[in-house]
This record gives structure tokens, sequence and C-alpha cells, in this order.
């Protein structure tokens, strides 16, 4: 059986790394953690590896594939994040700054997890699934 859990983690863990969006885009980062260190590091990751580290336990970590969308109430998009993974976003609700969702993780159009997430504008939850390749993959969603 595969174990995946979900993780909320304060603002910031990966907001640092991100442009300014619009209010209402959902941005989702497929990452892999490992305790093998990688010649020159990911510098996209490297100002939130502390809080990762703290969160998770591994030492590096590495941005395998981002996207992002906008969301308004009622709509579903789905957001590729390869590997043959994506997720389904719903915005059920948005009341300014919290926003309510439902989310599903799909590998290979088949469905991994569904959960109803309700989070802050700046804030974060992670997906972390089974250990892989002495690592493990880790998928945050952000919302602004």
């Amino acid at each position: 059986m595969t174990r995946i859990q979900v993780w909320m983690l304060a603002a910031g863990a990966l907001a640092m790394t991100e442009p300014f969006v619009e209010a209402g885009q959902v941005t989702a980062r497929l990452i892999y953690a490992t305790n093998t260190p990688s010649p020159g590091g990911d510098k996209s990751l490297q100002s939130a590896e502390p809080r990762l580290a703290k969160a998770f336990g591994w030492r590096e970590y590495q941005l395998l594939s981002q996207t992002s969308s906008r969301l308004s109430e009622g709509e579903v998009r789905q957001l590729d994040l390869g590997r043959k993974l994506s997720l389904r976003v719903k915005l059920l609700k948005e009341t300014k700054p919290t926003y309510f969702m439902r989310c599903q993780l799909l590998r290979e159009d088949k469905e991994l997890l569904q959960t109803s997430v309700t989070m802050s504008s700046g804030s974060a939850y992670f997906i972390t699934g089974p250990e892989c390749d002495n690592g493990q993959l880790l998928i945050s969603v952000a919302i602004r």
C-alpha cells in the first residue's frame, strides 16, 4: 500500500521563490527530497531548505517541476506535475484571504488521494509520497 500524507505549513515555506502572482492563483511543485548531496544543489529551494528539513527531515531538496493556474470559484484546473502525476484543484469557496479547495492527486488519471483544504492566502500544504530512490517525493500546493 502506498503511504501518502498531507502536511500544512505556515506561509513562506516556498513563497520566497515565487514572483508576485494574482490573488486566487494556485501553484503546485513536485520536489524530490534526499540525504544524498547533489553537486551545486538546487538554488530555487535554497532559502526554503532549513524549513523543509525541519518539517520533513531530509537534507537536500530538488525542484522537479512547477506549474501555476488562476482559479475562480467553482472552476476545476488540472495541474500537470510530470512523472505521470497531476493535481486536480477545484476552488469551492473564496472569502479573501481564505480559500476552500478540493484537491485530487492523480497518477495516470487514477486517483491516489482526495482531500479538502481550507487555506489562507500565502499558505502552503504538502503531500508526502512514498520513499523512492533513497529519497521521497513531496508536492507543495500554495495559493495567493
